[in-house]
């Protein structure tokens, strides 16, 4: 999925870049930059316009690009914000192609024509897979905004994807992961590795979000019937330093974090994906 090269993030709040280098049997981040956007530059949305004001975008993105690497430009995969993609947990049937029986699925929920869908999908076990579809147009608006800081776009992945690929991948005990970004996040119960529950809803980040979540989760726990109330939770993404904070050690464990010489990636799930 990822060689060497640089990693693109977008979401409301900023736009984050990571170069990564490859040692032998696994990679690492080599430069991690954030540089925030003024809101509104920058609003995911499934059908409307997600690059607000594209100057102000490039020139966060050029600026970062400028921290982490060498050149002004190079070899990308762009990370596209929770809150632009439909997503479901999808059985397809013996002979279909996934991507197609995906797209045949969410085709009824989407707030676009499905002919102009992307689709996505994680495949979670020998029967199952995540899918996303998103708008092409949306996709275009992102792939615009990196070619015109010099980019050369790879590959396109959206980032509630790669955060559950890397929580999949980490097995240990039953648990609650809740991955925030700015405008959405997404809830997944996974028992010994397999994907119980998984919702992926618009964020409230009111007065209170932090026992909202913590309530969340526990019905989630007790829909995969797992436990009386007593949840093992983790928080990770935009902000959940400070709901974990809020909520306190007992119920907030730590979540994927991104690594620890680098303080401004603490916050981006998914790192979890690139480097698992």
């Amino acid at each position: 999925m990822f060689g060497t090269g640089l990693v693109v993030a977008f979401d409301a709040a900023a736009v984050s870049v990571a170069a990564l280098s490859r040692k032998p049997g696994r990679r690492r981040v080599r430069g991690f930059r954030r540089v925030r956007l003024e809101p509104g530059a920058l609003v995911p949305s499934p059908a409307g316009s997600n690059i607000v004001r594209r100057d102000e975008v490039r020139e966060a993105l050029a600026a970062a690009i400028s921290e982490v690497s060498s050149g002004t430009g190079g070899r990308a995969t762009l990370v596209l914000p929770d809150g632009i993609a439909r997503l479901a947990v999808i059985e397809p049937p013996p002979g279909a192609e996934p991507r197609d029986y995906v797209r045949f699925r969410l085709a009824s929920s989407l707030p676009w024509p499905a002919s102009d869908a992307i689709v996505d999908l994680l495949e979670i076990d020998r029967r199952r897979v995540v899918g996303a579809a998103v708008r092409r147009v949306s996709v275009a608006q992102y792939e615009q905004v990196a070619g015109s800081a010099g980019l050369s776009v790879e590959r396109v992945h959206l980032a509630p994807l790669m955060a559950l690929g890397g929580l999949l991948g980490r097995g240990g005990r039953s648990s609650v992961h809740i991955v925030l970004g700015d405008v959405a996040g997404v809830l997944s119960f996974i028992r010994e590795g397999k994907l119980e529950v998984l919702r992926n809803r618009r964020r409230d980040p009111t007065e209170g979000e932090g026992p909202r979540l913590l309530a969340e989760a526990v019905r989630a726990a007790r829909q995969a019937g797992d436990g009386t109330g007593a949840v093992h939770l983790t928080l990770s993404g935009s902000g959940a330093v400070r709901l974990r904070e809020d909520l306190g050690p007992s119920v907030a464990a730590a979540g994927l974090e991104g690594p620890h010489e680098w303080p401004d990636a603490i916050e981006a799930a998914w790192l979890g994906g690139v480097l698992g």
